[in-house]
């Protein structure tokens, strides 16, 4: 598909950018597998260690009991998972809000773009492209 897409747009090369986010997405779409057990394991220590600290933090410093100590950081890690819940959709609905309101804008762009592109390419190269796209798609759905 790319081969089509440089033949279809009459670039030579591909763009450097181009290039690299379509390496990251394969290389996300392959590696996934092997890096998604390293990010779980990472988080969950991470979790493990801030718990600890607050375990230390409570009965050391605060002078709270053990069995006490470990009910207050757990409370402690609950009420702060609900604050960065809360923090993370009120900042994901600032974001749908603005894309919300940028996207007729973008989309008349985009689409006058598309139709100019897409005006001055001959029947061959809107084939190659047709085509490129439906090779494209067949290898997305095998990877399912």
């Amino acid at each position: 598909m790319l081969i089509c897409w440089l033949k279809a747009t009459g670039e030579k090369t591909i763009n450097k950018k181009v290039f690299l986010i379509i390496a990251a997405l394969l290389g996300l779409i392959l590696g996934g597998e092997m890096m998604l057990p390293l990010l779980e394991e990472l988080v969950i220590l991470a979790l493990e260690w801030v718990h600890k600290t607050l375990d230390i933090l409570y009965e050391d410093v605060l002078g709270f009991a053990e069995e006490s100590a470990k009910k207050a950081s757990a409370w402690t890690g609950v009420l702060l998972l609900i604050g960065l819940i809360v923090w993370g959709c009120m900042k994901l609905y600032q974001q749908i809000k603005r894309l919300i309101a940028a996207f007729p804008a973008w989309w008349k762009e985009s689409k006058a773009e598309f139709n100019a592109w897409w005006s001055s390419l001959s029947i061959t190269y809107k084939s190659l492209v047709v085509f490129g796209l439906i090779i494209f798609l067949g290898f997305l759905t095998m990877l399912i």
